[in-house]
């Protein structure tokens, strides 16, 4: 009886195999291939990708600077150790913000360039064969450049999210302040006492809730401001060196010779 129960086991899960074989082909074969980038295309990516990455890197490090070194007076009321405590807050925040479009450049330039026409035709260009005229090549090249500033900038601007982040940053390096302040100040207690009802001891601290709430909402503004400059500042570096990028696509493809 065991002999012949395991004989059936056995066949079972042969039958089991055998019957999952084919759904695991099958699905092999429905899966959709990977995108074929073609070498040209890869060192166009990796090279505009490097490129952008350190504009964006030198940018953000100076919109960093700008936010720690005039950070408003009013998110620390003049206590040292309460403003030491947000620029830490808001530089680790901010690094992390640099990072995160850091992240993002390769992927976005990857994802850009088969939409622009120009950028997909100088992938087309062999060596080998007789070339178009070198100036005509560059400035089609230029124009191109162009178009793919203006998408990365507004693609990294829209990371930012300046109108929010401002909000949760400013928020966040102003927690630790209004805790230090709560253990520091003396604070208003009230007692009181009605009928069939027990004792109640309220905190009062409400006229500096208020004035907090007032200041977060106008730091959050001041830093909005600066968060928001940073979509046009990458636009303005960029274009600006527009030429350095042509220059570096051309060498990268091998078509400055």
């Amino acid at each position: 009886m065991l002999f012949s129960r395991s004989i059936f086991a056995l066949s079972c899960l042969a039958f089991s195999a055998v019957n999952a074989a084919p759904i695991l082909l099958s699905s092999m074969s429905t899966a959709s291939p990977k995108p074929y980038i073609s070498e040209a295309g890869f060192l166009l990516t990796e090279s505009l990708a490097e490129y952008y990455e350190n504009i964006v890197d030198q940018v953000m490090l100076d919109v960093s600077e700008n936010v720690l070194a005039y950070l408003p007076q009013s998110i620390s009321h003049g206590n040292v150790e309460a403003r030491q405590l947000a620029q830490k807050s808001m530089n680790r925040n901010l690094n992390f913000m640099r990072a995160s479009l850091l992240a993002s450049v390769n992927p976005l330039v990857s994802t850009d360039i088969p939409h622009i026409d120009g950028l997909n035709t100088i992938q087309q260009i062999d060596n080998t064969q007789e070339r178009t005229n070198q100036n005509e090549i560059e400035a089609n090249l230029l124009d191109s450049i162009m178009v793919l500033n203006k998408k990365i900038s507004h693609q990294l601007g829209l990371i930012v999210n300046a109108e929010q982040s401002s909000s949760i940053l400013m928020r966040q390096a102003s927690t630790h302040i209004t805790r230090q302040a709560d253990t520091e100040k003396p604070t208003v207690v009230t007692v009181e006492w009605k009928l069939r009802q027990p004792f109640q001891i309220n905190l009062i601290r409400q006229e500096e809730k208020e004035q907090t709430q007032q200041d977060v909402a106008s730091e959050s503004q001041w830093l909005y401001v600066q968060l928001a400059s940073v979509e046009t500042s990458l636009l303005e570096e960029f274009n600006d060196r527009a030429q350095d990028a042509v220059l570096l696509v051309m060498e990268s493809l091998a078509l400055d010779i």
